[in-house]
């Protein structure tokens, strides 16, 4: 394992003992999870899948609201760091999910899954040759007709709010530094098994909100950032317009048999 992965590993593992099953163990913008969750449940409700792997499920927080809304849907959350998936565990869950800790690239994993989400995953993986290798082990846990669907961080879209947020005074946002932002490349090894079907910015207008707005707001008034701020808590509920923000949506869908 290089540094890099350890250090995401340990990243992962200090923030869950520090939130434990609240969704901050996975991010302390809560309403952002709220954006990205809305996102699935629409995917959920267009196609109707048996069973979902929701890869990187981290604390099991927005894999346990799916499970707990879809009753007819089998959910399995998988996560590489044992303390996340030992905090999964701790806490009740319905019938139709189950937690499990693994390592795509060595461990033997269950297949057939109809859809494959992985939500702000690929970037915490250290390299683009690691992101491949494992998306294609993800590629063969998909049937045939199936969907694989993610939320990640780009280099490109990092820059252009990193631009803007400077233009008017403001510190560019921090990259944690276990982090490798996608690029362009991972999308064109995708798309040598698979099909995109929809690209998106799911979190479009509430990073325009959030990180500019209200950021620059914050700053004029000397206020610390607040994640609970009623201005993200709208940001979170107005439409999704445009491509802003580093965030950053693909549907891929895979080839039936001949």
């Amino acid at each position: 394992m290089t540094d890099k992965h350890n250090d995401m590993l340990q990243f992962w593992s200090d923030r869950v003992k520090l939130y434990g099953a609240d969704p901050k163990s996975n991010s302390n913008d809560v309403w952002l999870r709220e954006v990205e969750i809305i996102a699935i449940q629409k995917l959920l409700d267009r196609y109707k899948p048996r069973r979902v792997l929701d890869f990187g499920c981290a604390n099991g927080y927005t894999t346990r609201r799916l499970a707990e809304k879809y009753p007819e849907i089998t959910f399995v959350g998988l996560d590489i760091n044992k303390d996340m998936i030992a905090s999964a565990k701790n806490m009740p869950s319905p019938d139709n999910l189950s937690f499990r800790c693994g390592n795509v690239l060595v461990d033997d994993m269950e297949q057939d899954f109809d859809l494959v989400t992985a939500i702000r995953v690929f970037q915490n993986i250290e390299s683009l040759s690691f992101q491949t290798k494992i998306f294609d082990r993800l590629n063969n846990m998909i049937v045939p007709g199936g969907w694989f669907f993610f939320i990640e961080s780009y280099v490109d879209g990092y820059e252009q709010i990193n631009r803007d947020r400077i233009g008017i005074g403001l510190s560019p946002l921090p990259i944690q530094p276990h982090l490798t932002l996608l690029t362009e490349a991972f999308d064109e090894h995708i798309a040598n098994f698979l099909v995109c079907v929809e690209s998106g910015s799911p979190s479009s207008s509430y990073y325009l909100i959030t990180r500019l707005v209200y950021s620059k707001l914050a700053s004029l008034n000397n206020e610390t950032i607040d994640y609970d701020h009623p201005l993200h808590r709208l940001a979170a509920l107005v439409p999704q317009i445009g491509e802003y923000g580093p965030q950053k949506s693909r549907l891929f869908k895979k080839g039936t048999r001949m």
